[in-house]
């Protein structure tokens, strides 16, 4: 699909690397993305979000008012956790879900301290099935919108790396079910310049690895990819 797709703007969903962290110099990807195209963008990038914030996100930005829509998640929905542990919803947010997030915080604390993990199984905060079902109701909502999916970046925490792998191949077969989605993934790249698109919490991105990515998109969209 042609970038010069005469449009509504771009509407971008997505976790701590599409909102951008607070030390970050300089725009984020999808910011970079939007401006190379000159078109509009609503951010609806949220730290720590899933893609249960998603569905709510994409209720009140829907995809079908945007010609592209940039959908990044995976890095919370992959992380592992203890079974049965409760989740919160970051948004929409109020008072008590925020005094709820507090409780929870601690209960996980409390739960770490006491291996539950372990002793109770691990699983991921949004189960893989789960994941895909949820990004795939946003797809099929909006049919005559160009998606692209953005793979999550690698992790300085290589032990996360394997279940981040995992719900990005899966990401990729869903573009490939889906006539308008595509897949951009800058992993190989990310990773062999770790020490500059990483920032030193080994998660958050800097302004190498949102050019990284942007790069990656961009070309994608000029050349039409699809599987």
């Amino acid at each position: 699909m042609s970038v010069l797709k005469a449009g509504k703007g771009c509407v971008a969903f997505g976790d701590c690397n599409t909102e951008g962290f607070r030390t970050l110099d300089g725009p984020v990807w999808a910011q970079l993305v939007a401006g190379a195209m000159d078109m509009g963008l609503d951010n609806c990038g949220h730290t720590m979000s899933t893609t249960r914030e998603l569905l709510e996100y994409a209720n009140e930005f829907p995809p079908s008012a945007y010609a592209f829509v940039f959908i990044q998640y995976g890095l919370v929905d992959s992380w592992l956790t203890f079974r049965g542990a409760p989740y919160v919803l970051y948004y929409p947010d109020n008072p008590r879900r925020k005094l709820a997030r507090k409780l929870v915080k601690k209960l996980k604390k409390w739960a770490r301290h006491l291996q539950l993990q372990k002793k109770l199984g691990a699983v991921e905060v949004v189960p893989l099935d789960e994941y895909i079902s949820n990004i795939r109701a946003v797809l099929r909502s909006a049919p005559g919108s160009q998606f692209v999916l953005v793979a999550t970046a690698p992790n300085r925490d290589i032990a996360r790396n394997p279940g981040i792998l995992q719900y990005n191949e899966a990401l990729s077969a869903l573009a490939c079910e889906e006539q308008n989605a595509i897949y951009a993934d800058a992993w190989d790249e990310l990773w062999s310049n770790v020490e500059v698109c990483l920032m030193d919490d080994g998660t958050h991105l800097t302004t190498r690895g949102h050019r990284i990515i942007a790069d990656r998109v961009l070309n994608l969209l000029r050349i039409g990819v699809s599987c």
